[in-house]
Formats: structure tokens, sequence, C-alpha cells
């Protein structure tokens, strides 16, 4: 006898063979690496706003935005708006600016952005370290996305949680390693459509249940406390902080996270990329406020959840009907998938774009994007069974700190401001250093440390600029000793 598949399993098994279906398809339309970099994929503006979007969601939106929302009501909407503020900002200013220097660059990576038209031993140390700061900084992102993935699995279909974990990342290094960049690209738009009918599903379907017994609804809001549903319990100073630091982090999450920047460097040109704006924000915008408001108005249908972070599949398993629920399963694996995915390319990149290159002595060192992306989806599964953790400490500490060391040098390189290979080399030194001690002091919740980094990156940039300039002017007016 057969086992019974049930129609949630039929939906998300149907999502799954649609998602192998665009890896396959990617793979038909790619062309070899040619040495025009990522200028030469030519997305419009679509394919942008929505690859950008949905590997920026992460697993944090349909775990940590529900656990905050259903932990600690809607002060946390201000995480969301704040990171608007950020957008809002860096779409004006950078993508179409990153699409210009990376047509003229040629990158393909973020070390190649950062060293075009450098050279010497600065520029080798600029490239290795940008690429040693995006696979430690990803590698813990893409953990939290293996933690976020199992909690998924593990919920939606009874599993237990090593093995929820391992089929998870199992199914994602498989498809990333089928269809590499181009690949990435496609899925996370599929993707994107499936997230926002789940988006609308699940909003839906639990402010129905709340109004259905708005008594019993009414009452466990009130059993949250006097603060749950106020927007600024901290006061004006605690709340001007923490917008302004997310704000800033935004735009260090927009300049220095590779899976994203990346899709800026692939637009057809630099109009169509920053016309993709209204696109990634609306998308952005109307899941993470959705998945907080969902986790909030559950609070008020299903008091008693253990693990916040599980109320999505929790909510759907219990209550909706298995089609719905299947939808919603389809959502959630689609929404982690897309960040892991882009993930495990990036990290990809940099090994074979630039680690590989530099570290062999010139030699020539040829290891395909597929094997790549398969050791390091192996190796960051191994890391995520090993360090134990929340999705959103794991989620936002990663993206902070990599924000902190890369964005000022990122900033500094597109808007052509002065720099050298010595300069631009302690500005990401400074950046992440300066994060790392703020975060260490206990002070990122007061301002966010990607802020910190980016001030001080800098800063770091222009005194070094400023410095070298000295040093010149020395030796011009008094000569050698």
């Amino acid at each position: 006898m057969f086992p019974q598949i049930t129609a949630a399993e039929i939906v998300f098994f149907a999502t799954l063979l649609a998602t192998f279906g665009a890896a396959f398809l990617a793979r038909r339309h790619s062309t070899k690496d040619t040495d025009h970099g990522l200028a030469e994929i030519k997305l419009n503006r679509w394919l942008v706003g929505l690859s950008a979007g949905t590997t920026a969601n992460s697993g944090f939106i349909v775990t940590g935005a529900v656990g905050l929302g259903y932990a600690y009501g809607l002060q946390w909407i201000l995480l969301p708006l704040s990171w608007l503020l950020g957008d809002l900002l860096f779409w004006y200013v950078f993508p179409a600016r990153v699409n210009a220097y990376g047509r003229e660059s040629r990158a393909t990576t973020l070390s190649e952005l950062l060293t075009h038209k450098l050279s010497g031993r600065a520029a080798t140390a600029v490239a290795v370290l940008t690429a040693a700061v995006i696979l430690v900084c990803l590698a813990g992102y893409t953990s939290a996305q293996w933690l976020a993935g199992q909690k998924f699995l593990a919920g939606a279909f009874a599993m237990p949680d090593w093995a929820a974990l391992g089929l998870f990342a199992l199914l994602i290094i498989a498809y990333s390693s089928i269809g590499g960049f181009r690949g990435s690209v496609y899925t996370d738009t599929l993707q994107a459509v499936i997230r926002i009918a789940g988006t609308i599903v699940a909003l839906g379907a639990v402010v129905w249940f709340a109004a259905a017994d708005s008594i019993s609804f009414w009452r466990n809001m009130a059993s949250a406390g006097n603060g749950f549903l106020s927007p600024f319990p901290g006061g004006f100073a605690v709340t001007a902080g923490f917008v302004t630091g997310f704000a800033a982090a935004a735009i260090g999450f927009g300049l220095g996270q590779p899976q994203i920047v990346s899709r800026y460097l692939a637009g057809s040109s630099p109009e169509e990329t920053r016309s993709a704006w209204w696109i990634y924000m609306g998308f952005v915008q109307f899941t993470w406020i959705a998945m907080t408001v969902f986790g909030l108005v559950l609070r008020g249908v299903m008091p008693g959840i253990a693990d916040s972070e599980t109320g999505l599949s929790v909510f759907f398993q219990k209550n909706i009907g298995a089609l719905l629920t299947g939808l919603i399963v389809a959502d959630v694996f689609a929404t982690i998938a897309a960040t892991s995915n882009g993930l495990l390319v990036a990290m990809s990149q940099a090994v074979t774009h630039d680690l590989l290159p530099r570290l062999s002595d010139g030699q020539q060192v040829r290891i395909s994007l597929s094997v790549t992306t398969l050791v390091i989806g192996a190796i960051t599964m191994l890391i995520s069974v090993m360090v134990h953790g929340s999705v959103v400490n794991g989620a936002l500490s990663s993206a902070s700190l990599i924000g902190a060391g890369l964005a000022a040098a990122v900033m500094i390189k597109v808007l052509r401001w002065p720099h050298s290979g010595f300069s631009l080399l302690c500005t990401i030194v400074a950046g992440v250093v300066s994060a790392v001690l703020w975060k260490q002091f206990g002070l990122s919740g007061d301002f966010n440390e990607a802020g910190i980094g980016i001030l001080t990156g800098l800063i770091t940039n222009q005194a070094a600029i400023a410095h070298g300039k000295a040093a010149v002017l020395l030796e011009t007016l008094y000569g050698r000793d």
C-alpha cells in the first residue's frame, strides 16, 4: 500500500517541481562566463525588483517577523517602516550607479567592483578581505535560513528536527547548483508570486478567525500586556534611535549584501535598474508588515504558542483546510528558499572569482560554481547544526555586520569619491571592528551597528586619503633623506 498523500503535500511538491523547473530553464538559458560580468545578463525591472525583494525577504519574514509581532506587538511595525526610510534614500542614490559602475568594471562580485582600477598588494588585500567578510557573514546568514527551514518543515510535516534540516538544506543546495546565478533570479521571481499569494491568504485567514470570536480575541490581546498595542513603548528618544539605526542598516544592507547587489549589477541599464524601486519596496514592505501584523493578531487568536517563530505553520496546521495549508507551506518554503539560494550563489561566486584566483599564486585553478555551491551548502548546514539560536538574531546580526564592513567601501566606489587600495582596506577593517565593538558593548539596541560601521568606514577613508596627501606633500617639500 502506498502512503496517503494530503492536498497540502501535493501543493508543496508541485511548488518544488516548478522551482526545479525554473532552475533547469535558467541552466539552458545561461551562457558561460564572459568578460562582461553580470551586466551581460541584462535583467528587466521586474526580474531585478522581484528577485532582489525575495532574496531580501529571507526566512526572517515568515518566522522572525511573525515571532516579533506575536511576542512584542505593534512596536515591531516600526522595523519595516524604519527600513523603508533607508530604502528610499538608497534607491534614490545607488542602484543606478551600481549598475553603471558594474558595466564599466565588468564586475561579477563585490571584490571585482571594489578593486576596479586598483592594483598592487593593497588591492589584492581588499579583494581577499571582501571575500572573507562575505563568506563569514553570509555563512551565518545562511545558517539562519537553514534554521528557519528546519522549523518550517518540522512543523508542517511533523518531522524530527535533524531530518527537517537535512531535507530542506539538500533541496536548496540541489537547485542552487543546477541554475547558478540566472537560476537564482528565475526561481526568486517564481517564488515572489507564491509569496504574494501566501501573504494575502495568511493575513485574511487570521483576521477572519479573530473576527469570528472577537470577545476571546480582545481578551487575549488585553492579557498580552499594556504595551503590546503601543507603537512607541520606549518613548521618543528610544524610538528615534531605533528608527535611524535601522534606516542606516537598510542602506548598509542594500550596499553590502552581494546577493542583492548582484541583481543591480545584472540590470539591463542604469535606468531600468532604478525603475525597479517601486517593485522592490512594494513587495518587501507588503510582505514584511503583513507578517508582523499576522503575528500580532495571532496572539489574540492562539495565545499559547511556545515558539512564536513557528506561528504561521502552527496556525494553518490546526485551523485551515489542507489546500490552503499547502499554499502556505509552499509560501514559507519559497520565502526561505529564495534567500538561501541567493546566499549560496553569492558565496560561491566569492570563492570562484575572488579567493581561488588570488590565493593560487597565479596558477590556473578552475572549480565550477555548482561544485562550490555544493561544498558551501554542506558547510553552512553543519554550522546550523552546531550553533543554536533564533532566526531573528542570526539574520539581523549577520546582515548588520556585513553592511558595516562593506557598505561604506561600495558607497565610496560607486559615488567615485577619492580612494586608494590602502584607504579601502582601512575602511573595511574599521567598519567591521567598530561594529563588533559597538555590539559587544551592548549598544546595538540604541543604534544599529551597521550605521556605526558605515560612518566609521567613511571617516577612515577620508583620514587615509588625507594622510596619503600629506605624506606626498611633505616628500615634495623636503625630499627624501
